[in-house]
């Protein structure tokens, strides 16, 4: 899978609900591991919120 497929991909929380999409991935340039991932939260058509998560905290 290609960086950019990450990219406006669908987040589902644990309750298996929509939470938003992917904004930016924030990766460690010398192991090549995602450390960050960015979501773009679905709070409303002017909403700018985001959310910061961690590698660790994906399940999949």
């Amino acid at each position: 899978m290609d960086m950019k497929d990450f990219l406006d991909m669908e987040v589902i929380d644990k309750e298996g609900q929509s939470i938003g999409k992917v904004d930016t991935v924030k990766f460690n340039e010398d192991t090549g591991t995602i450390n960050e991932i960015v979501i773009k939260l679905d709070k409303g058509i002017f909403s700018r919120a985001k959310e910061i998560i961690t590698f660790n905290e994906i399940k999949k």
